[in-house]
């Protein structure tokens, strides 16, 4: 077993897909449910190898692994080494900051969680919004969790297998997700495997969560699927697997 967030550029690869859905989501959300305009300056906690950041304009991003930092950094995008647990910028810096594929749950306890909402709320300006999406379905079975992609950039392929493993535990609410990478570069083959704890949630203990969320900081303004569509707000209820979760800045 390896790190595979240590092989920045094949995860950069296996996350290519066009990225203009999620980005025109952020600066729709951004204009019509924070500041009522487009914004100005962007943060991405957990930012990776700067996917996002190639996009959103005016967006700057930080990753604890330094491998993403440096790919990040490589492709000209603002990046810096930061635990999003416990991170500090300038307070009321950002009109916007998001993380979408679920990397929130790296955070494996309620002090981690909390602290997290806490620097994001003080680095959002009054009426700034934080996007969130993270999995609300308190641990799935292998079954339902498989999620499997193949991606392709000029002589790399990668195919990607990701899963949880089924052993969520709801006492220590720890789960175990595995990921395995099938890269092929110029002929020559490579399987990269990788686990990883993963914090769960329910939709109570998500909305449990974010109703206090940085002492009162931050409010839900609305919550959406991963469909990523502004005109659809859903009741929490209703979502399986990942909620979007659009929180507020107020005050």
């Amino acid at each position: 077993m390896s790190d595979w967030y240590d092989e920045a550029r094949y995860y950069d690869v296996l996350f290519g897909w066009d990225a203009s859905r999620e980005r025109d989501f952020l600066l729709d959300a951004a204009a019509r449910l924070g500041l009522g305009r487009a914004p100005r300056r962007a943060l991405e906690p957990f930012c990776g190898t700067g996917r996002l950041l190639r996009v959103v304009p005016g967006a700057v991003g930080f990753d604890l692994n330094p491998a993403m930092v440096r790919f990040a950094r490589s492709t000209g995008c603002p990046a810096f080494q930061a635990d999003a647990g416990r991170f500090a910028v300038a307070p009321g810096a950002f009109d916007l900051a998001y993380c979408l594929i679920d990397s929130f749950r790296h955070l494996l306890d309620e002090e981690a969680a909390r602290g997290h909402l806490e620097g994001v709320a003080r680095a959002l300006r009054p009426g700034g919004i934080y996007v969130l999406g993270f999995d609300v379905t308190g641990g799935m079975t292998r079954e339902d969790s498989l999620e499997e992609w193949e991606t392709r950039r000029g002589d790399v392929h990668v195919a990607g297998r990701i899963e949880g493993l089924g052993d969520a535990d709801p006492v220590r609410r720890v789960e175990t997700m595995q990921v395995r990478l099938d890269v092929t570069e110029r002929g020559a083959r490579r399987r990269i495997e990788s686990r990883q704890p993963l914090r769960t949630y329910t939709r109570a203990q998500a909305r449990a969560l974010l109703a206090g969320a940085a002492g009162g900081a931050l409010e839900v303004a609305a919550v959406f699927d991963r469909r990523y569509d502004l005109d659809r707000p859903m009741a929490l209820e209703q979502i399986d697997g990942s909620a979007v979760f659009v929180l507020r800045r107020i005050g």
